[in-house]
């Protein structure tokens, strides 16, 4: 694939990120002291449109529409200021959609999301700019599973390459059906850490499950492996000093679709991925997203190398 002219279209809910820090999760029917709170954007999509934007991609974020109220002027001032061009609107009468993610000291994460509207919202996008999309970004969530379908079909009508992220998320019925028969199609989802060695078989049970061309598997500090017909590729992590993880994954995916748009070879384009991964993690979450710039010096230094190895083709 040779690097196309039109922009990116990534496709997701929109929504504030509420960034919680507390010593430990507390038991039930107890409770924890906040240590900080900070705010952020979700979900992943308008996170890899950024991470785009910061590379030199031109990103479109097809989203829900946001309120009016100051969670949503801080999600519409958090996107211009990452130069990121957003299908949707601002609504007095829209209630800006929340994501609450808290961490612990043992880099434990969880989250509670509240999203109203966002489901119905998403279901009725316009999704003609995929028309002339060079890729096609897509948050597929069991929690918009009825909107990624839409969104899968209207892309492979229209012969575009999509990049679906499961996020660690099951790949649900209706969008396993609308997957039948889509070609150059690329999977994305991620394992905790401690189950890292699991990943190649997650990696080859979507590839059949999908038909997909490559499926990729993130396992965070441990690094990621991609799995095709006939090759697996593994890509440790860059060791660093890690802040925080909320967009690593984004951050990731952000670097290896800019190399696959690119017309990089997959070995080349995790290997941005993994950079943009770390480079995030490093530094604090409201700091500037890493360049092309940045970046391209730490792939070239390679200080822990990459392994690529075959394995018995699947049939």
């Amino acid at each position: 694939m040779t690097l196309q002219s039109g922009p990116v279209v990534c496709i997701s809910y929109l929504a504030l990120a509420e960034l919680w820090t507390v010593p430990r999760f507390p038991l039930a029917n107890q409770g924890a002291e906040v240590r900080t709170i900070e705010w952020s954007v979700a979900a992943d999509g308008p996170m890899t449109a950024a991470v785009l934007a910061s590379l030199g991609a031109s990103p479109l974020l097809i989203s829900n529409d946001i309120g009016a109220d100051e969670h949503g002027r801080f999600v519409r001032g958090w996107l211009d200021d990452r130069h990121v061009e957003m299908v949707g609107a601002m609504r007095p009468e829209v209630i800006t959609p929340r994501v609450v993610v808290t961490a612990d000291d043992n880099a434990t994460r969880t989250w509670f999301a509240h999203l109203p509207g966002v489901v119905d919202g998403l279901a009725r996008v316009d999704l003609s700019p995929l028309a002339s999309a060079s890729f096609i970004y897509l948050d597929g969530y069991q929690l918009i599973e009825v909107a990624a379908a839409r969104a899968v079909e209207a892309g492979a009508a229209a012969e575009v390459p999509i990049f679906l992220n499961l996020g660690g998320s099951e790949l649900s019925p209706a969008v396993a059906a609308a997957l039948h028969g889509c070609s150059n199609l690329i999977v994305q989802t991620n394992v905790d850490d401690d189950a890292h060695a699991e990943a190649p078989a997650l990696a080859r049970h979507l590839l059949a499950e999908t038909g997909a061309t490559w499926v990729i598997v993130t396992a965070g500090a441990c690094g990621a492996v991609a799995v095709s017909r006939s090759e697996l590729i593994s890509v440790p992590a860059f060791p660093v000093r890690v802040r925080h993880t909320h967009c690593a994954g984004a951050a990731f995916s952000g670097g290896l679709l800019y190399g696959l748009r690119a017309g990089w070879p997959m070995q080349r384009s995790m290997l941005l991925g993994s950079a943009s991964g770390a480079l995030r993690c490093a530094r604090h979450q409201s700091a500037p997203l890493p360049t092309l710039a940045e970046l391209q010096p730490l792939c070239t230094r390679q200080p822990w190398g990459m392994v690529s190895s075959g394995y018995r083709p699947l049939p």
